[in-house]
């Protein structure tokens, strides 16, 4: 290509972003010639306003071209107007093209509360604007207000209708199966389903939220909310409680109802010990928490046969906050009162019972927790039963991902000052990121324990200084050899000039 082509490339470029820059881009050019512009008063006017032409102005409306009276016009033939209790309200007829002629009269349902400028009613807090009887007035607006306002103009016999409401503070009732039960007890069976319904009033129409002993339903087990209504669709014992309805439409303080509910139910018997450990001529006791409703007597068994009170046995009964407790005292154990015991505990409903067995060996062992410590280590606690001295102690963990347990024999295991027969054992163990499971299980002089519930241990990720280092590292690496691309013009013309006039040279 020849040089002249260059050149003339160079300066089409030139021409075209020179403009641009010359001046900002959401100026607008203005000249006196034009046919608007704006005044000293910033109103804008049109050079070519010509009032006979002018199709802005309705001549047909306009008394100045039309000397003929129009006939009134209803803008709206119903609304409605909404306040608060001791506000002012004003309703208004819309009517167009009232005159001498026309009379307008207000109505109140079927009774009259003015004609024309004559106020008719006799309520003192009604009346109408000074300045236009289209409007009627009523201040300090009460429940006794709400209705419908009607508007009549003669002769043409055109009415208009407003309705007026009054907000109204909420209220609420609590139904079941349509009866009123708020503030009551209702009473259901254990698997009836139940449906409480709470119908609140008010206006604007409250929005309604159930909850139970300051608790949310959404956090009780088998209970949920449908459009206001709370529904148990399988009752059980935890569903005795008290629940409460609120209803709130920010008129007023909310409302609220509440309903207590009773659930029958057959005993739920839970052994405070599945085994409990005891020595040759010691007293043992065997424990169990039930709950009843209606109430339940207790039974011990032994070989599905009550034991007889008295002498070798003693059973008594507590209550205990929300469950009650039943405990049987074994005198002067012997090998031959070792075994299975069952507590049994039964109502008109049905029975409920629970195994405890009565042994020489050590209990199984229940864990406190543990304690994350540095690099991994894991500091693991549990306590064990015996009043036999403890001759071994085995803890077997696993990873989530093996199949196999590993085993440790722990050290460290001392008796409670407080508590004769009850041991306590600590174990530290290093463990790689990640869950694990662990287990123990104990040997006296009479033998081997069962192994305990497992224990889930979550072991996180954790940095060591040397990893610290190397991400600063990393980081100072990125940084440091950062930089920003700005990909915006220049903002000289001068600049821009120069650089096309370069960039042509080299091209050339």
């Amino acid at each position: 290509m020849e040089f002249w082509k260059y050149a003339l490339l160079c300066s089409l470029f030139v021409g075209l972003i020179a403009p641009g820059l010359a001046k900002p881009a959401d100026s607008k050019d203005q000249s006196p010639d034009d046919d608007a512009y704006v005044n000293d008063d910033g109103d804008e006017y049109n050079n070519a306003y010509d009032d006979e032409e002018n199709t802005s102005v309705d001549k047909s409306l306009n008394t100045e071209y039309n000397s003929v009276a129009l006939e009134p016009v209803l803008e709206l033939q119903e609304t409605e107007v909404e306040v608060k209790p001791g506000e002012q309200a004003r309703v208004v007829c819309r009517a167009k093209n009232l005159s001498k002629s026309t009379v307008l009269m207000w109505y109140f349902g079927d009774n009259l509360v003015s004609m024309g400028t004559n106020l008719l009613s006799s309520n003192d807090r009604i009346h109408l604007d000074p300045n236009n009887v289209a409007i009627l007035i009523i201040d300090k607006v009460q429940q006794s207000d709400e209705g419908y306002y009607t508007c009549k103009i003669l002769p043409q016999e055109l009415t208009m209708k407003t309705k007026l409401t009054v907000s109204r503070s909420p209220t609420v009732r609590i139904l079941d199966n349509g009866r009123d039960v708020s503030g009551g007890s209702m009473t259901y069976r254990e698997g009836d389903k139940i449906t409480l319904q709470c119908r609140p009033s008010g206006n604007p129409e409250p929005t309604v939220t159930w909850s139970s002993q300051g608790v949310r339903l959404e956090r009780v087990n088998g209970v949920h909310v449908d459009q206001g209504k709370l529904v148990i669709e399988r009752a059980e014992h935890h569903h005795a409680r008290v629940y409460q309805c609120l209803a709130d439409n920010s008129i007023g303080k909310p409302a609220h109802e509440s309903v207590t509910i009773n659930i029958h139910y057959t005993p739920k018997v839970t052994a405070h010990h599945h085994e409990v450990n005891t020595g040759e001529g010691y007293d043992a006791e065997l424990s169990c928490n039930f709950k009843s409703d209606p109430a339940g007597r207790s039974t011990w068994l032994r070989d599905l046969a009550p034991l007889p009170e008295g002498g070798k046995y003693r059973v008594t009964q507590e209550a205990h906050g929300h469950h009650n407790k039943t405990t049987l005292l074994v005198r002067k154990v012997q090998k031959s009162d070792l075994g299975m015991y069952q507590c049994q505990v039964e109502n008109r409903l049905g029975r409920g019972a629970s195994n405890v067995s009565l042994i020489y060996e050590p209990e199984p062992a229940h864990f406190d927790g543990y304690e994350l410590q540095t690099a991994h280590l894991v500091l693991l606690n549990w306590t064990v039963r015996s009043v036999q001295p403890l001759s071994e102690v085995l803890l077997y963990y696993q990873k989530s991902s093996d199949k196999q347990w590993t085993s440790v024999k722990p050290v460290g295991q001392n008796e409670h000052k407080d508590h004769s027969g009850v041991w306590l054992i600590q174990h530290r163990v290093q463990l790689s990121p990640g869950t694990w499971h662990a287990r123990v299980k104990s040997r006296n002089t009479e033998g081997w324990s069962k192994y305990s519930e497992s224990q889930i241990i979550n072991v996180p990720m954790i940095y060591t200084d040397n990893d610290d280092q190397l991400f600063e590292k990393l980081d100072s690496t990125e940084t440091s050899g950062s930089w920003t691309l700005n990909t915006g013009f220049p903002s000289n013309l001068a600049t821009i000039l120069v650089a096309s006039l370069l960039f042509c040279v080299r091209w050339t």
